[in-house]
């Protein structure tokens, strides 16, 4: 063949292949775009949920959801109560998802009578594989739970509550040290590394030692930290958990130095499963039962968990027992360092119910002290746990809420914003006000503490956080004199995350070690 000639076809089998090549990517383009019509002209108008109100693109695409969260980086509780200002109690969100703003309907949606799935989109945001918190269907999470509900049961807690009060031990020793030497302590990060080590020493019986770090500047709490603002990501692009999930460590340094803290403490986890269940004998070894002697335990006849879920299992109970606890403590702190009347009120209760410092209260006596649990419940109610509405899918047979039949397999949720800051259920909402626990009425209050959540999926760890919060509020305005350096209640700016996350200015606090 001649070279001309050879030019000649390699010239016509390009003009064949380049067209063909373009014809490909338009038809796809235009068969995307002829999908996301007709699909989103269905959402509009034959979709079971297309007679309830909300804004049209909403119905339309789910794209519209992370346009306002990813690109106007909008918090979805502020945007759901501009939503229900406008078209009332019941809002379409999402093309297959409704919000509801009467604080009743939480107890609907949350009953204990309901075995609603949770839904995954949300929750598989947080485990590679799954957990009790993670398992949508109610029969199989019931399960796992009740594995490891013992270990968290008060009766569990209070007997090992000393686990606790040696963390407290050591962070008031640190906040000592720090005092020694002329500094202020950053009291949300004494807190939350008190909160890392607290949970890991109850579930692993192995402390992350993060309140050894110097000024609380732990590696373990600032990877958590990071990583939380990634849920709003991973709920909508699930492929970006897989990556980080698989990434190598030198990568993860060099894309985020930041998160390493939380590769080491997922490797470390890892390497616990795998000794845990290649030489259970270890087990022995604990100073109290784990998490791993629930799990691991095939006497109880329930399925032994894969390597992936009990690292998953183990992880997630490391954030769940983190945020929450040291939130609230950090809100408690700075609302009573913000008010002497309170401030006054709280450390005259302590002082009388524990009069010489060498003799520690347990939780038991800490618990009776009426304006020390108001202080707890008003901290838990402002600091609300999590504020992302926990979406449940309702039974195919569909379902009554708030007097509307809500058709089967609709997302539906209620963020806990609007049942923890109801003006009609709470005076004031945005106030920090404990003495309205006092009240004659207080006791009805109890039932819109949906800080835990309830119903059958409420938060595992309840008893745990109760028994953290009655002694790190204990043991802080007793051990210390306590006033605020340069911050107050103004300055906590909290960003939603699933969990508020804390975006104000350090929040320092001077704490002289009281002497008597």
């Amino acid at each position: 063949m001649t070279s001309t000639t050879r030019h000649f076809w390699a010239a016509y089998l390009d003009d064949l292949a380049y067209p063909s090549v373009s014809l490909a990517v338009v038809t796809s383009i235009l068969s995307w775009f002829l999908w996301v019509v007709i699909n989103g002209t269905y959402n509009l108008y034959l979709h079971p949920l297309s007679k309830f109100p909300g804004p049209k693109l909403a119905a339309f695409t789910i794209w519209w959801k992370i346009y306002v969260e990813l690109i106007q980086k909008k918090d979805l509780v502020e945007m759901l109560f501009e939503l229900h200002a406008v078209y009332g109690d019941v809002v379409r969100i999402a093309p297959n998802e409704l919000h509801f703003a009467k604080p009743s309907v939480y107890h609907e949606i949350h009953s204990p009578r309901n075995r609603w799935s949770k839904d995954p989109v949300l929750y598989n945001a947080f485990a590679e594989f799954e957990s009790s918190f993670t398992i949508p269907e109610y029969h199989r999470a019931k399960k796992r739970k009740d594995i490891l509900q013992p270990l968290f049961s008060r009766k569990s807690i209070i007997s090992m509550q000393h686990l606790i009060q040696d963390c407290m031990d050591q962070m008031c020793e640190g906040i000592a040290k720090q005092h020694g030497e002329g500094k202020s302590t950053n009291i949300l990060l004494a807190f939350r590394c008190l909160a890392v080590d607290t949970i890991t020493s109850f579930c692993f019986a192995k402390p992350a030692n993060a309140l050894a770090a110097p000024d609380f500047q732990a590696p373990i709490e600032r990877a958590m930290t990071l990583s939380l603002p990634m849920v709003t990501f991973i709920k909508y692009f699930p492929a970006i958990k897989t990556f980080v999930a698989h990434c190598p460590p030198l990568l993860v340094s060099l894309l985020k130095p930041g998160l390493i803290g939380l590769v080491n403490m997922r490797k470390t986890l890892w390497e616990q499963v795998l000794e845990v269940t290649k030489h259970p004998e270890t087990l022995e070894s604990a100073s109290h039962p784990i998490i791993y002697h629930a799990l691991l335990n095939p006497v109880s006849g329930h399925e032994i968990p894969s390597f992936t879920s009990l690292r998953d299992e183990a992880l997630l109970l490391v954030f769940a027992g983190t945020d929450t606890a040291s939130n609230t403590l950090t809100l408690g702190t700075i609302h009573i360092l913000s008010n002497p009347d309170i401030h006054k009120n709280v450390v005259r209760e302590l002082l009388e119910a524990w009069p010489r410092l060498d003799d520690t209260p347990r939780y038991e006596a800490l618990d009776s002290l009426p304006y020390l649990r108001a202080i707890v419940k008003e901290s838990l109610r402002l600091v609300q746990g999590v504020v992302t509405p926990m979406t449940r899918v309702v039974p195919v047979e569909g379902a009554e809420l708030g007097g509307r039949h809500i058709p089967g397999g609709t997302v539906v949720g209620i963020s806990n914003s609007f049942v923890l800051l109801d003006g009609s259920i709470f005076p004031d909402p945005h106030s920090f006000r404990p003495e309205r626990w006092l009240e004659p009425s207080s006791e009805s209050l109890d039932h819109w503490l949906v800080t835990f959540c309830k119903g059958p999926r409420s938060c595992l760890g309840v008893n745990l956080g109760y028994c953290e919060l009655f002694l790190g509020f204990a043991n802080l305005f007793r051990r210390f004199e306590l006033e605020l350096d340069g911050v107050s209640a103004k300055s906590l700016r909290w960003k939603e995350a699933y969990l508020p996350h804390y975006e104000g200015p350090d929040l320092y606090v001077r704490a002289a070690p009281r002497s008597a």
